[in-house]
């Protein structure tokens, strides 16, 4: 008997993304241009965490899988608002593994079942091969669940995967910004819980539904064009990003106003202008000289003074939230080896219940 397959219109395809704590990429720096050197001091990978992501073609994406490394789960991991839908578990690696595999196209079977249009419908899943992704009992759980199983080719995820093509590498940028910040604070040592909150917030600003569209386009997937991946494996030592010219744009500021405070982003170009004015009149050159000097010593501890309030901002920010978390007692999580956001809440619920009553 052959068997027909009826595919959802939202096709899903997977990435594993392995996080690690305190990396970051390169990123554009203040510095003083006396100094002919200057570092930025990193952290370093402290230790790893994997992230399971999956997306839709129709550029939806479902809750992630968080795999930290450690025994058992601890309260102190959580920030206190966690999103919705999220799965968490641990293992002694943080890395992702047979059993976190099938427990994971557990959560992907429930995230998904509602979207189909009918019982008789299949979902395409479309993964790298993995072990967790073929292992007897993830293939076995495709099988009885309308879950049809496609592996990419070997070395092929940069031009194929639709998250490796468009959105990974927003994703890396959105969180080294979060990580620098730490970084420029001081902070020698990051912690689980901080991680967590920065890659909540990298997450929305780097899984968006138009890098995920973007994605499957690129990756030919969807909609479908075999041709693209043929022709970027054609031209690929010759591939050269086209170049847009630069536009001159010459703009006249106005002075700062009595009024208000100036803005300090447009504080160059205003003082710029006011020393083009002097230029013209009558004063003498020694006088001029002071005006110009004058300018760029303002401009200086204007900006030395915004670096400055904002690093302190975080450095307290920081603090506070861990001297807050520091007060509170710490919870082993062992009834599950994997938690969902609402128990993960409920659980930390009962704690502080329990807290209280002791006190």
């Amino acid at each position: 008997m052959q068997m027909k397959r009826v595919f959802s219109t939202i096709q899903f395809y997977l990435l594993i993304i392995g996080c690690s704590i305190g990396t970051a990429q390169t990123s554009n720096v203040v510095i003083d241009t006396s100094v002919s050197k200057a570092y930025e001091a990193q952290p370093g990978r402290q230790e790893w965490i994997t992230v399971i992501e999956c997306i839709s073609a129709a550029g939806e994406k479902i809750p992630p899988y968080v795999i930290f490394k450690g025994e058992n789960l601890m309260s102190s991991w959580f920030p206190k608002i966690l999103p919705k839908g999220w799965k968490f578990s641990a293992n002694a690696t943080g890395w992702t593994n047979n059993f976190h595999g099938v427990e994971w196209i557990k959560h992907f079977d429930s995230a998904t079942r509602s979207q189909l249009q009918s019982p008789d419908d299949y979902r395409l899943l479309v993964c790298d091969g993995h072990d967790s992704h073929i292992s007897t009992d993830f293939v076995a759980y495709c099988i009885h669940n309308r879950i049809d199983l496609i592996l990419l080719p070997p070395h092929s995820s940069h031009l194929m995967q639709p998250l490796d093509v468009a959105v990974f590498s927003p994703l890396k940028r959105a969180i080294s910004t979060q990580v620098s910040r730490f970084i420029r604070s001081g902070i020698t040592r990051i912690q689980k819980v901080e991680w967590l909150e920065r890659f909540i917030e990298a997450r929305a600003d780097g899984i968006t539904k138009a890098n995920i569209i973007s994605g499957c386009r690129g990756a030919g997937l969807f909609p479908e064009n075999i041709h693209r991946i043929l022709i970027q494996l054609v031209d690929h030592e010759n591939f050269v990003t086209p170049t847009t010219p630069s536009q001159n744009r010459t703009t006249h500021p106005a002075f700062y106003p009595d009024s208000c405070r100036p803005d300090p982003s447009i504080a160059h170009s205003i003082n710029q202008a006011f020393l083009a004015e002097i230029s013209n009149t009558d004063l003498s050159t020694p006088h001029k000289t002071q005006l110009c000097r004058v300018c760029n010593f303002m401009e200086e501890y204007q900006v030395e003074a915004i670096m400055l309030r904002k690093e302190l901002h975080e450095v307290k920010e920081i603090n506070g939230r861990r001297k807050e978390r520091e007060g509170g007692k710490r919870w082993f999580l062992k009834d599950k080896p994997v938690l969902s956001t609402e128990e993960v809440e409920k659980a930390l619920r009962e704690m502080e219940i329990a807290t209280d009553k002791k006190r």
